[in-house]
């Protein structure tokens, strides 16, 4: 995308003390990216609410001169300016490979500590919030709880035979719901393949049932994760996650 829409916001979204600003988004490979700066490095990263720490790509670092493991400076994304921001710098080409827009790292949660994060697909907008807004018309309230600096939700999977309950990250990082290892029986069941990309039967997230998912195995996993939840399931609503009081609303996605 143009450098010149890193930094563009929605119309109106100035309106409000509440509101740190807005930029357009958009899924790609399944996950969901936006435009935003790391000093002067402006482009495209992956926003993923399931990552603990944001990352700046190695070979973008490095076309920088950056070629130490960190690096610190001003991040911005949608109008919220973090100065001095420290991220580490990593290898990224497993994760941004099959991505047609060129990816310069992920944005985590620790940019987005202490804001609210309001996340709509239809059409694609990433908004942030200083404070809590009014609440999403038609939404429900979940508690979330964080495990490793990542929020969880509470959900269950099935294969047909059997189903696993625990805490699932939410991962707009990805588009399948992953399985974490150690929470599935043994023999591992034919809903989760860990040789490839597989189905589940059913998912029960948020007072919602979702047949028929595309599945994967999520490894590593932190050991108290039952595995996480991607934008196959998010896309359908319009979510809006409290990060620092532990909430997320979930609104239909219209």
């Amino acid at each position: 995308m143009a450098v010149a829409l890193a930094f563009a916001l929605f119309a109106g979204c100035g309106g409000g003390p509440a509101r740190a600003g807005a930029t357009r988004c958009w899924l790609e490979n399944g996950a969901l990216v936006v435009p935003a700066a790391f000093g002067d490095i402006a482009g495209d990263f992956i926003l993923d609410l399931s990552a603990p720490r944001s990352l700046l790509h190695l070979t973008r670092a490095q076309a920088d001169g950056i070629e130490a493991s960190t690096a610190r400076g001003e991040l911005v994304v949608a109008g919220e300016h973090l100065a001095d921001f420290p991220i580490e710098v990593a290898d990224l080409d497993a994760r941004s490979a099959g991505f047609a827009t060129v990816i310069n790292g992920v944005i985590g949660v620790d940019a987005l500590a202490g804001l609210v994060v309001e996340v709509g697909f239809a059409p694609c907008a990433l908004t942030l919030y200083r404070r809590p807004p009014r609440r999403l018309g038609g939404s429900v309230r979940w508690k979330i709880v964080s495990v490793d600096a990542i929020p969880t939700l509470a959900a269950a999977v099935s294969d047909g035979r059997s189903s696993r309950a625990g805490l699932f990250a939410i991962d707009t990082g990805r588009s399948p719901v992953a399985v974490a290892a150690a929470a599935l029986s043994r023999p591992i069941p034919p809903g989760v393949d860990p040789t490839g990309r597989a189905r589940l039967r059913a998912l029960s997230v948020a007072g919602r049932l979702f047949e028929d998912l595309p599945a994967d195995l999520m490894s590593p996993a932190p050991t108290a994760l039952g595995g996480a939840i991607g934008n196959t399931v998010w896309s359908r609503f319009r979510m809006r996650l409290d990060l620092k009081r532990g909430w997320l609303d979930l609104a239909p996605a219209k």
